[in-house]
């Protein structure tokens, strides 16, 4: 690292939080104040060369949340750290173990997509208490800690209610298809959607089970939903591949054409997915734009020589709706 460039570097980085936690206006969160930074304070600034940054998923079967842990790593590498990618397989026990691992290691930042909010939370506080800052990858936990970064989940429900609103006249027999219920981008999507569906009282909810998120699940629960539900309008799969394998069960019933799915993260297979017809519209972020945050912000608590347990902020990034009418118009995911 050039020490000349330092100057500009630590302003840039700041600015990389600064901006994103404006959307939110949270910057600080839980009572907790900003601390005396090292960048601030005289001496050299921590280079972030040879760093080590633990980065635990949910899972890396899901196609987009593998992209992700890609980018985690392609990011930290411009970086120069050393970037390790654990594989979540949506258990908290191994999630947990895996935590406890890099923290043994006493790696210099971790990064958790957790996959249930209160399961991994002591984890998360144990890191905090030894001097690592533990930056929440879009599945939030329930104790405060150094960092969130993750779409705005609870916007997505809203945005996904006000389309199917368009396109169903404002009423309608709607079906959910849930992912993991302990996360926190399912309880914030159905926050956000259900609190939507109060504006439309002739669109009600007949049906409402999970598929933790997987795409066969989402099939197989939707293709048993149909047999109990002669009118359904559309269909709200909490995340892209849900909605995708529901969509994918009602082609198979002869039922597609009656029906509207959405879903919400913005998959490229979803994007593919409304361009032929199979879907109708999805609340969607850019696939790099959380990953690309996390190690941006995760390089300036680094550089700045920010510990565990000294910072709060959460930055969530606004999604947009991608329906046939903008398809075209709109920058296509990368995964």
């Amino acid at each position: 690292m050039d020490r000349s460039d330092v100057p500009q570097r630590r302003r840039f980085m700041r600015n990389v939080f600064t901006a994103g936690a404006a959307l939110t206006s949270a910057a600080l969160l839980a009572g907790r104040s900003q601390p005396a930074l090292a960048a601030d304070a005289p001496g050299k600034m921590i280079d972030t060369k040879g760093t080590k940054v633990g980065v635990v998923l949910e899972t890396l079967s899901h196609p987009l949340i593998k992209y992700w842990g890609d980018e985690c790593a392609r990011q930290g590498a411009g970086f120069g750290m050393e970037v390790s990618v654990q594989d979540g397989e949506r258990n908290v026990q191994k999630q947990t173990s895996e935590m406890e691992a890099f923290i043994s290691q006493n790696v210099n930042l971790l990064v958790l997509q957790a996959t249930d909010a209160a399961g991994l939370t002591p984890v998360v506080r144990k890191a905090e208490k030894a001097g690592i800052p533990v930056i929440t990858l879009n599945q939030d936990v329930a104790g405060a800690h150094t960092g969130f970064v993750g779409m705005g989940h609870y916007t997505m429900g809203i945005q996904v209610a006000d389309g199917m609103a368009v396109q169903l006249n404002k009423q309608g027999s709607i079906v959910v298809i849930e992912g993991v219920q302990g996360t926190g981008a399912n309880i914030q999507r159905m926050a956000g959607f259900k609190e939507a569906l109060k504006k439309y009282p002739d669109m009600k909810i007949v049906a409402d089970q999970s598929a933790a998120f997987d795409r066969k699940k989402g099939h197989d629960v939707f293709q048993t939903i149909m047999q109990g539900q002669p009118k359904i309008d559309a269909v709200f799969g909490v995340n892209d591949e849900m909605a995708i394998g529901a969509a994918q069960a009602a082609v198979e019933a002869g039922r597609r054409g009656s029906i509207k799915f959405w879903g919400a993260d913005g998959e490229l297979d979803f994007f593919k997915g409304i361009k032929s017809g199979l879907v109708d519209g999805v609340s969607a972020i850019a696939a790099n734009a959380v990953p690309d945050t996390v190690m941006n912000l995760g390089a300036w608590l680094i550089t700045a020589g920010v510990k565990g347990g000294q910072y709060s902020g959460r930055i969530e990034l606004p999604p947009y709706i991608v329906t046939r009418e903008n398809i075209d118009q709109v920058a296509w995911p990368a995964a």
